[in-house]
């Protein structure tokens, strides 16, 4: 070759569409080919192209019919098609290149080619017999057949036989494999007013809304091409069922996935930069994925579980197990719990709850040396006895969603009170808050390690969840508590990667103490009044009976004596009413800040003790069956016992009318005159025949005194 010609003579070979052929004779228009049938035809010089293939180290010229899909087509292809071609050849005219010019060593074989009077069925057995015989000596059809890659070597007759017949119609194009020449499918073929609307309809499954089948979405496509007065458009069903099931895959296969890649498009593309412990806090809930055991109702019910996270370092700060729905106040003993530092004693087999170490009884400092010290959280791999801290922490920030506990007037104040910045999700986008969700995933592993798991959704519902034997929601909330003390806060977590020592491996606590020994302790004051700041208050105007809320009233004599008759805007300017603490869970009693003493005295209610009489607990047990067999308190609706009476009875008592009087009145002095008038005659008639009676018996008054019988007694 030359300047990338390729230069023909006469025996030169040119692959074109039906094998190679040779070069008979050249002329100023082009050249004369023959092929192995001995059939010549002419070939234009533009025909020939530039050399696309080189056989035995010399260069073949291609057939430019034969270029555009021989051109599409991978090494792999083009040398399975040339190995067939030959074999039919060689079946054909008894040369692999179907050429005499072109004879290889020994060739024709026997039977193949037309010289051995042998039918070309006969010739395809052969052929068979031959290739099995060269797959059992290529070692590496033998390695492919004892990895299972195979089932078998060679190739059987009747598809030798159908090869030979592809060649015969179509030439070397028909030797191609098909799965190499099928066009990939195209969605220009389906009209565009089609795809439109298929596209349309599936952009509104964002996890908002249920999922759909395909068929549903294609059925919804053709009712609005319907409906827009279009029944020309082309929609091969193949490749619209691939185009729509495309489709599919891009929204998502489940609800969650769709609304997980609608997230996608408004998520974040850099980490919040947390530099240290409390700069930001992540709160929220999530339903428990657990049923646990109601011990009111006797019955399986779904909780709630409330987590605060620290974002910096993962370590999770507080968590509580609350009924549903969770409240504001709830939220507010959450943070109390974040401001609080605990621990987890395990000794032996015994693992306590989490207790609070914020105060001490007693500090004896008469033989304490004063060093400069902080508490250190690493954590012992080697075993679990001792103590598991839970750090405390005064977030800066808040970040939660939306929900209605969080933006609730009771949770802003209590934040607008510790100066707690809040920082709210974009409405629908739950990937804001990245850190407590992913929480949410973790979790899982300590819950499936207990009874009543329900999975994530319904399709991992087992049948008879609600038959096992139940944890109650505090045994819940204390194996949570156990589980991120003792396994969390102890396992490497993959999110926590520090610039410069990307490949070191950390849990939670250890980045924790490495933050603290750059920021120093960050631990929260702790005051044996401090839950009071996190309760609501009322207010309330204290009288000679003490205090009145919700139909309970309150009383302290001690407290309240110099309280009762206070000037207006003691406490606040408008009247005479005195701020209360109060707990909605427990309203046995409210919390009164003393200004004499400065100390949070409680209010007791004053039927308090009726919950310390003899029986009380039997006569809780036997009213809480009561109210459950009745269907719980629901049935004191207002103005249901009133709804019935006019129902059943219309009144219950009804003022007679004027008329009714006066027919009564007349009635009753006409039944009187009758019994007089009979009372007449029986007294005539007894005068004029009077009646013997039966004299009374009479007993004797001392039978009546004596001592009675005891019947009770045995002879």
């Amino acid at each position: 070759m030359n300047a990338g010609r390729t230069f023909l003579y006469e025996g030169a070979r040119v692959l074109t569409e039906t094998g190679a052929e040779l070069v008979v004779r050249f002329d100023p228009t082009g050249v004369d080919l023959r092929d192995c049938l001995n059939n010549i035809r002419h070939r234009d010089w533009n025909d020939l192209p530039l050399v696309q293939n080189i056989v035995d180290g010399r260069p073949v010229a291609v057939a430019r019919t034969l270029r555009p899909l021989w051109d599409s087509l991978d090494d792999k292809a083009r040398e399975r098609a040339l190995n067939k071609l030959e074999i039919v050849l060689e079946i054909v005219t008894g040369y692999r290149d179907g050429h005499p010019e072109l004879r290889r060593p020994g060739e024709p074989y026997p039977p193949f080619g037309p010289g051995f009077g042998v039918s070309e069925s006969k010739r395809a057995v052969a052929m068979a017999s031959v290739l099995i015989q060269e797959g059992r000596n290529d070692r590496k059809v033998q390695r492919r057949l004892r990895d299972g890659e195979l089932t078998s070597v060679g190739t059987n007759e009747s598809t030798i036989r159908n090869w030979v017949r592809s060649w015969r119609q179509k030439g070397l194009l028909g030797l191609i494999d098909g799965r190499h020449i099928r066009k990939s499918l195209s969605w220009e073929v389906i009209d565009p007013r089609y795809r439109a609307i298929a596209e349309e309809e599936f952009a509104t499954l964002d996890g908002d809304k249920s999922n759909l089948a395909i068929q549903e979405m294609h059925r919804r496509v053709l009712v609005k091409l319907r409906n827009a007065g279009i029944d020309d458009y082309h929609a091969p069903q193949r490749t619209t069922q691939k185009f729509l099931s495309n489709l599919k895959h891009q929204r998502g296969e489940t609800t969650r996935s769709q609304r997980t890649k609608k997230l996608q498009t408004a998520s974040g593309s850099t980490q919040y930069p947390g530099v240290r412990p409390g700069q930001v806090v992540a709160i929220d809930v999530t339903r428990a994925d657990n049923l646990v055991y109601d011990t009111f109702n006797g019955r399986p019910l779904s909780v709630e579980i409330i987590t605060a996270i620290d974002v910096a370092t993962r370590v999770v700060l507080a968590l509580r197990v609350v009924p549903m729905s969770a409240n504001g106040f709830e939220a507010g003993l959450l943070l109390y719990d974040v401001c609080r530092p605990f621990s987890m004693l395990v000794a032996g087999t015994t693992v306590s709850d989490w207790r609070w170490v914020g105060l001490p009884e007693t500090v004896d400092l008469s033989s304490a040396v004063v060093k400069v010290w902080r508490q250190d959280l690493e954590v012992d791999f080697d075993t679990l006895q001792g103590e598991h801290p839970i750090p405390s922490v005064m977030p800066d920030a808040i970040h939660c969603d939306n929900a209605a506990i969080f933006t609730s007037v009771h949770f802003r104040a209590l934040l607008r009170d510790l100066q707690i910045d809040l920082l709210l999700s974009r409405p629908g986008n739950p990937t804001d808050n990245p850190q407590v969700e992913r929480w949410h995933e973790t979790i899982q592993r300590g819950l499936q390690q207990i009874p009543g798991y329900k999975g994530r959704n319904v399709s991992e519902r087992g049948r008879l969840v609600a038959d096992e034997p139940l944890l109650t929601a505090r045994e819940l909330q204390l194996h949570l508590r156990k589980f991120i003390a003792l396994d969390y806060h102890r396992h490497g977590h993959d999110g926590l990667i520090q610039p410069g020592v990307e490949a070191a491996k950390m849990c939670p606590l250890d980045l924790w103490d490495v933050m603290v020994e750059a920021t120093g302790r960050i631990d929260v004051p702790q005051r044996h009044d401090l839950i009071y700041q996190f309760l609501p208050i009322k207010w309330g105007t204290i009288g000679p009976a003490g205090v009145e809320f919700s139909n309970l009233r309150y009383e302290n004599p001690l407290v309240f004596e110099p309280l009762r008759y206070v000037e207006v805007g003691r406490f606040r300017e408008r009247d005479r009413a005195a701020p209360f603490f109060y707990d909605p869970n427990d309203l046995s009693r409210i919390w009164f800040h003393d200004e004499s003493t400065d100390r949070i005295e409680p209010i007791e209610w004053v039927g308090r003790s009726k919950a310390d009489a003899p029986m009380t607990d039997v006569i809780l047990d036997e009213l809480c069956r009561k109210i459950r067999r009745r269907g719980g308190n629901h049935v004191f609706k207002r103005g249901l016992t009133t709804q019935l009476i006019i129902n059943e009875l219309g009144e219950l008592t009804s003022a007679k009318s004027k008329a009714d009087r006066r027919k009564t009145a007349a009635a009753a002095q006409r039944v009187e005159q009758s019994r007089i008038d009979h009372a007449e005659a029986e007294a005539a008639q007894e005068r004029a025949h009077p009646v013997r009676s039966i004299a009374p018996r009479t007993v004797p008054t001392s039978s009546i005194r004596r001592a009675w019988d005891n019947l009770l007694e045995t002879e």
